[in-house]
C-alpha cells in the first residue's frame, strides 16, 4: 500500500489542533505497556513531550516533501544515539504511536487509515535507524547476537 500523504497531512492538522496531550497520552501508553523503555527517559517529561509534538507536526506536515523530510528523519535518527536508541526501540515507538492515533481518531481509524500510517511510520523509523547505524562510532557498537546466541548469555 502507498502512502497517503494527504490522509498524513490531515491528521497532521489535527495532532497540531489536539497540543501536547497527544504526546502525554503516547508516553502513558508507551511506559505503561513497555516499561523497560522508561529508563530511558527523564524523569519530567515536559521537554520530550514538547520534542515529540513538534517532530509529529514537522513530519506531518512534510509527508510529501522529501527535500525536508529525509535530512530532519536523519538527524533525529543519529540525535538518538545518545540516548542508547537501538534498533528494536523503534517498534516499541511505532506500537505507542499506532495505538495513541488509533486512541485519538476514534472511529476514523479504519483499516486504510492504519496502513497507511504504518507504511509512513515504517519508512520513517527505516530512514532514522540507517541514518543512525552510518554515524554510530563501530567502538560503540554491541551486538545484540554472536553466532546467532544472544550476546551476554
Amino acid at each position: 500500500m502507498a502512502i497517503d500523504t494527504d490522509l498524513i497531512k490531515a491528521h497532521g492538522a489535527a495532532i497540531k489542533g489536539l497540543g501536547t496531550q497527544i504526546t502525554v497520552y503516547f508516553y502513558e501508553y508507551m511506559f505503561s505497556h513497555f516499561p523497560e523503555v522508561r529508563k530511558m527517559f527523564p524523569d519530567t517529561m515536559t521537554t520530550q513531550q514538547e520534542r515529540l509534538f513538534n517532530s509529529l507536526v514537522f513530519i506531518t506536515s512534510n509527508i510529501d516533501n522529501p527535500s525536508a523530510l529525509v535530512p530532519y528523519l536523519e538527524r533525529l535518527g543519529e540525535g538518538h544515539l545518545k540516548y542508547n536508541t537501538r534498533p528494536e526501540h523503534y517498534e516499541v515507538v511505532g506500537v505507542s504511536l499506532m495505538k495513541t492515533l488509533e486512541h485519538f481518531l476514534g472511529p476514523a481509524w479504519t483499516p486504510d487509515v492504519s496502513a497507511s500510517w504504518s507504511e509512513a511510520y515504517n519508512l520513517a523509523a527505516k530512514v532514522m535507524i540507517e541514518a543512525s547505524s552510518r554515524a554510530m562510532d563501530p567502538a560503540r557498537f554491541t551486538p545484540l547476537f554472536v553466532n546467532g546466541i544472544p550476546a551476554g548469555v
